[in-house]
């Protein structure tokens, strides 16, 4: 599990005139896709598409295992990372998340990024290309995960880098957004989009969902919905869209 779930660089804007850009992490696990040629990465919306200004972020970078980097933190020098890093070709969120600005997109703030099997590597040497291969991967559970469960929730914490972070508790529902719902859970920025697997099984998962929000003035995380929503729709079409039909780095998907 610690080899599949990885850190997320990435570049949003600061303007809406997308002339200044700053430098973001997130967090996010390579998921089982069923497919040749190219591998998958779920994560958050928020860390794929900017709400506001409206545009698909920019120089992502996905490191697996990052927590066993020889650097001091996040950055974007792939030889100091156990694996390297790859380069993800595009990302693909609901057009829901795209048409409306947060906290109303809340319920679709699940995404996924495209790594082609080839090219998409870089830095330190890996046992393949392919990044499903190198890392290995978890199955991404589309049905209704068992409230009340224990469930583990993992990810890249900023205020802990580089070091990879998880909670655990029984799980809960959030009835503002209806989202699921770890009350005790003291994750922070940068653990976006990591995974939250029930149960834990020689920690390999499935994903049930992946860390979305958190209140500023208590703890808890928030995760979206996988069951019942157009996250299945959404992989499909990380799944199947063709490399060079995609423009402007992402895929607005309407499912």
């Amino acid at each position: 599990m610690q080899q599949a779930a990885g850190r997320i660089y990435f570049e949003m804007p600061t303007n809406s005139a997308l002339t200044n850009w700053a430098a973001y992490v997130c967090s996010g696990t390579v998921a089982e896709d069923a497919v040749t040629g190219r591998s998958v990465i779920i994560t958050a919306a928020h860390c794929v598409y900017d709400d506001v200004d409206k545009v698909f972020a920019r120089n992502v970078l996905f490191i697996p295992n990052q927590d066993g980097t020889t650097g001091t933190g996040t950055d974007t020098n792939c030889g100091n990372d156990p694996k390297g890093c790859w380069s993800p070709s595009f990302g693909v969120v609901d057009v829901n998340w795209t048409t409306r600005t947060f906290p109303a997109n809340i319920p679709w703030d699940y995404a996924y990024y495209v790594v082609r099997d080839a090219g998409a590597h870089s830095g330190t040497a890996a046992t393949s290309e392919a990044l499903d291969q190198a890392a290995g991967d978890l199955a991404v559970q589309l049905s209704a995960p068992n409230v009340g469960a224990f469930t583990h929730a993992l990810g890249y914490s900023y205020n802990a880098d580089p070091n990879f972070m998880y909670c655990a508790q029984n799980l809960g529902t959030e009835s503002s957004y209806n989202d699921l719902w770890l009350s005790k859970c003291g994750l922070s920025g940068g653990s976006s989009g990591g995974p939250w697997l029930q149960p834990v099984s020689a920690g390999e998962g499935p994903i049930i969902s992946v860390n979305s929000w958190g209140y500023t003035n208590q703890p808890g995380m928030a995760g979206p919905r996988l069951s019942g929503t157009s996250a299945g729709c959404v992989f499909g079409v990380a799944k199947t869209q063709a490399f060079d039909t995609v423009t402007n780095r992402g895929v607005a998907a309407t499912c």
